[in-house]
């Protein structure tokens, strides 16, 4: 297990029939993902790490159980995505959402309207600011839930299947916002997925199945077992897969993950 520099760590979890002995750690300033099919446990982890289900002191953060954390602390420093839950907001619209939130914070009227300006420009929501936050299409649902979430400035993001309810291309917007989260505003974020796609630019990858990390390693380092993933009922990335039998082929020695850096190489 990789200790050094945790910000949480589980350490012989059990839970229900889910979790046994279960082991995990993230690092702070990390980018994880959590890569699982369906029934594997990546949302019933998410909430056990988030505080929302209680883990009887085997989930630490920054070495404390979570168990012993205020929880108004620790919901404002672990932002919490969860999109395919149901949540009703209380008020019609995203602004006044975001206001509401603003207003119990602990600090400045001027850091208040730093912090709103900044999250409306990151995730570019301006033009939906007075939509009902419990009518919003996909795309708009994920960018608003993350708005929520960071409102608090947190240090950790836990997010929750954020990409199953977009499409390709917003997908990869919003995998570009996460990076840019993780390496300009320095937040450690654990991601879980059903879509190896995903994971290409995160730090480490957990792939679970049923309740268990059966495989683990830099992304591209564990995308190249392909047999045992393929068993495991995943998909491997396009890109990932034309790269192995290039390289098996000896057309290429290195694996590449972008087209165009990919055609450069084979016309050379």
């Amino acid at each position: 297990m990789r200790t050094e520099n945790t910000t949480i760590e589980i350490k012989n979890l059990c839970y229900k029939t889910i979790f046994q002995d279960f082991n995990l750690t993230l690092k702070k300033g990390e980018f994880i993902a959590i890569a699982g099919t369906n029934n594997a446990g990546k949302t019933t982890l998410v909430k056990l790490i988030g505080g929302l289900i209680s883990t009887e002191s085997r989930i630490y953060y920054n070495h404390i159980p979570i168990e012993q954390i205020n929880k108004n602390n620790l919901f404002s420093d672990i932002g919490l995505i969860l999109v395919e839950e149901k949540i009703n907001f209380l008020y019609s619209s995203i602004e006044e959402e975001l206001f509401s939130i603003l207003e119990n914070l602990p600090i400045d009227q001027k850091e208040k309207s730093k912090r709103y300006r900044k999250i409306i420009e990151l995730l570019k929501i301006e033009n939906i600011l007075t939509y009902n936050p419990n009518t919003l299409v996909a795309i708009d649902k994920v960018k608003f839930l993350l708005a929520v979430a960071l409102i608090s400035a947190p240090k950790v993001l836990l997010i929750d299947n954020i990409c199953s309810i977009t499409t390709k291309k917003e997908t990869k917007e919003l995998l570009k916002i996460l990076n840019k989260l993780n390496q300009k505003e320095k937040i450690t974020i654990m991601m879980t997925t059903s879509n190896l796609d995903e994971v290409l630019k995160t730090d480490y990858l957990y792939i679970l199945d049923k309740g268990k990390i059966v495989l683990e390693g830099e992304p591209l380092e564990v995308l190249k077992q392909d047999s045992k993933l393929n068993k495991l009922g995943f998909s491997i990335p396009f890109m990932m897969d034309l790269s192995v039998k290039l390289n098996d082929y000896n057309l290429i020695n290195d694996i590449e993950i972008d087209m165009d850096r990919m055609v450069e190489i084979l016309w050379k």
